[in-house]
């Protein structure tokens, strides 16, 4: 076996075993840790049964705040993809280590059934160097997929979930050209795109052949795509390396033709190869995706007026209106409420009012810093609002008594 052939095999094999068994945190036992949890929807468009994992962040289920909406990636061959996302989606979005570089996001991970067929345009008989080869056979249903995401996974997860309206979806290898044939033909399904080290050498570079001509021409706006390319070189290659030279001149054609409008980024991971780069590329296209959405909180201090421009240009980048999270403004409320005086934090607690209207805590800590500056009538109000929106809530009673006269 010469040593293209090597890495055809793994480029073909490795993600089909990776995606052939769902992780086993995702179903809860007793003292298990759950990341996740499984489902399944049938559909119509592939005449089937599909499995599909869901990640929701630690503050979706929480109570203390008002619930909101939230991103949403997608990411193929989702059991063997599942684990590392989501982590990398906990660390840097839910304030662990005190760092919020990305939103917090619901993870849809979809397994395979049969990924050639889903993950392939055509039904290809070459291989990644353009030779004659029965390796492939039952390709082509990639149409379908797409379409089974669009019109049915998606409507789904929408009406299922508290999603927003910004959607970034990943894969690696097949499901690398898979998310490039998404950008091609429905560039408004998702925002951001990332192909892992994508098989562009599929059927004597099919997808590869269009590039030039569809960045040439303007896209939706807001739209971006980051690609990764692993090292899959071997020193003792005998052959043109279809798979490495496809991504190269791949990359090639984006600097010199990208008049599209979309955002690119691309990297290429010389100490990875193809079954390693995903994580590492995971991180790095999350990074970018979401460049300028962390909120430095030292540089911002307790200038409200840094923290709603910080979001406006977060919501001009990300194409709808994202609001400061609560829970930060509320925080930093507390941070900077030193002994009597409120005066900073007055108008944070109050942003947070008008942000969340459906929030009791909101209410319920303006009405606490009201009353400890002996506006009475104000703190009334607002623990009254609190009370209506949840109503038995036994602080709000218990200050309004006090307020009362302990009546």
């Amino acid at each position: 076996m010469n040593p293209s052939t090597r890495v055809l095999i793994l480029l073909a094999v490795v993600p089909a075993l990776l995606g052939a068994q769902a992780p086993s945190a995702a179903s809860a036992a007793p003292g298990a840790i759950t990341i996740g949890r499984t489902d399944t929807l049938s559909s119509t468009m592939l005449k089937e049964r599909r499995p599909y994992l869901v990640y929701t962040p630690p503050s979706y289920n929480d109570t203390t705040y008002a619930p909101r909406n939230y991103p949403v990636l997608y990411v193929l061959d989702g059991a063997a993809h599942f684990h590392s996302v989501t982590g990398l989606i906990q660390i840097l979005g839910t304030g662990v280590n005190g760092t919020y570089a990305i939103p917090e996001m619901i993870v849809v991970a979809i397994p395979n059934t049969n990924r050639m067929r889903d993950l392939s345009p055509t039904n290809s008989t070459v291989d990644m160097n353009g030779k004659p080869s029965t390796d492939y056979p039952g390709g082509g249903g990639m149409e379908n997929f797409l379409r089974f995401i669009s019109t049915e996974l998606i409507p789904h997860i929408d009406s299922a979930y508290r999603t927003a309206p910004f959607r970034v979806f990943v894969g690696h290898s097949l499901g690398g050209i898979t998310t490039i044939n998404a950008l091609y033909t429905m560039p408004e399904m998702f925002n951001a795109y990332v192909a892992i080290d994508p098989s562009l050498w599929w059927d004597n570079r099919l997808l590869l052949n269009k590039a030039k001509a569809y960045f040439s021409v303007p896209k939706p706006p807001g739209r971006m795509l980051y690609v990764a390319q692993a090292n899959t070189l071997l020193a003792d290659d005998s052959l043109p390396n279809g798979h490495f030279g496809s991504i190269v001149q791949f990359n090639r054609v984006l600097e010199r033709y990208n008049a599209s409008g979309i955002r690119y980024g691309f990297k290429y991971y010389a100490d990875n190869d193809h079954g390693s780069v995903p994580l590492i590329a995971e991180y790095d296209a999350l990074r970018f995706i979401f460049d300028g959405y962390n909120l430095d909180m030292q540089a911002v201090g307790t200038d409200l007026s840094k923290i709603t421009d910080h979001f406006a240009r977060v919501s001009a980048r990300m194409g709808y209106r994202v609001t400061p999270p609560e829970f930060v403004i509320d925080r930093l409320s507390r941070a900077t409420a030193t002994g009597r005086d409120s005066t900073k934090a007055l108008p944070m607690l109050q942003l947070n009012a008008e942000l969340y209207p459906r929030s009791a805590h909101a209410f319920m800590s303006l009405g606490d810093l009201l009353a400890n500056r002996k506006d009475t009538s104000s703190a009334r109000t607002a623990y009254q609002r609190a009370l209506a929106i949840r109503p038995g809530h036994v602080l709000a009673r218990e200050a309004l008594r006090k307020l009362n006269g302990g009546k």
